[in-house]
């Protein structure tokens, strides 16, 4: 069982009255230029290694690597939106949802026994970069959690934000409407439009959209956001990349709706959607740390039919 010790990167106090009021807080210098760039080589790195696979079918590649719709690059990172779950493949990126700069304000807010429903990696290339409508997280794992001991969605879990580049309005950067999240969960309506990323969106009054602030940070800022909290992106019109990667913590105590997450075909056997954090396993089952895959082995050779499956180990 992993531990949490929140008395170095713990809340403050403005932190915490912060976060209860408007829904969000920043830590602008979490993350030093080596670690980040460490981060996102690393990353870019994996991208390679899977688009030159050749034991992953194009539909496995697909499922890993979303494309960036209406960009003239056919790979690489200028090709791409995102790249989701990355925990069930790398070991370094495992690290960074279990690190204590992370945890230590999580656990404070959320619980000491969590697990991570999905972790995402944005690109946001140059000049283009899909927006995306007023939405709340929450109301997308309302349809797949539900809290065992009566907990709403929004209150047993939370969402972090870290900065790979900087972030500004001319470059796509978030827009959070503050306090929004104590309206709690809203119905969403599919958005008439495809140049959307996400199909659904909440509309929101001209009064909250005059509220609505950007959420400019440095490279290396940790934003921590409420899940209900509304918000937003917009397309990037700069010559540079808006590159961002998030990670979703919820309590032990969250279970499975009948609407379980879709696994993609033929990716079964990579592990659980979901990644164990610290404390008590909950009700949620999580693929043990031992029996993760880890292809950042595998960097400077191929791919083999071993580093694609989760090694189950018997005692």
């Amino acid at each position: 069982m992993a531990t949490v010790d929140t008395r170095t990167h713990g809340l403050t106090e403005e932190e915490h009255e912060t976060y209860a009021k408007d829904g969000f807080f920043i830590r602008p210098k979490a993350y030093d230029t080596d670690e980040i760039d460490a981060l996102r080589n690393r990353i870019e790195d994996l991208v390679e290694l899977i688009e030159t696979s050749d034991v992953l079918p194009e539909k496995q590649k697909q499922a890993i690597l979303k494309r960036n719709v209406g960009t003239e690059a056919t790979s690489g990172p200028a090709s791409l939106n995102s790249i989701t779950r990355l925990h069930r493949f790398s070991a370094l990126v495992r690290s960074h949802i279990r690190d204590p700069r992370r945890l230590d304000a999580v656990t404070q807010i959320v619980g000491s026994d969590l697990f991570c429903p999905n972790d995402l990696y944005f690109f946001k290339p140059p000049g283009t970069g899909r927006p995306i409508a007023w939405h709340q997280d929450s109301w997308y794992f309302r349809n797949t959690y539900v809290s065992s001991i009566g907990d709403a969605i929004e209150q047993a879990s939370i969402g972090t934000y870290l900065a790979l580049d900087d972030a500004d309005e001319e470059n796509g950067c978030l827009w959070v409407i503050p306090g929004s999240h104590h309206l709690g969960i809203i119905d969403h309506s599919q958005v008439e439009s495809d140049k959307y990323l996400l199909q659904k969106r909440v509309t929101v009054s001209d009064e909250m959209e005059e509220r609505a602030i950007p959420v400019e940070v440095p490279k290396g800022a940790l934003v921590f956001f409420n899940n209900a909290l509304l918000h937003r992106s917009t397309p990037n019109r700069s010559d540079r990349f808006r590159r961002a990667y998030i990670v979703h913590y919820m309590k032990a105590t969250i279970q499975h709706t009948r609407n379980r997450q879709w696994t993609p075909e033929g990716t079964e056997h990579w592990g659980t959607n979901e990644m164990y954090i610290c404390g008590v396993p909950g009700t949620v089952q999580t693929t043990p740390e031992k029996e993760s895959m880890n292809w950042d082995n595998a960097l400077g050779r191929t791919l083999t039919e071993d580093d694609i499956r989760i090694k189950r180990v018997t005692i």
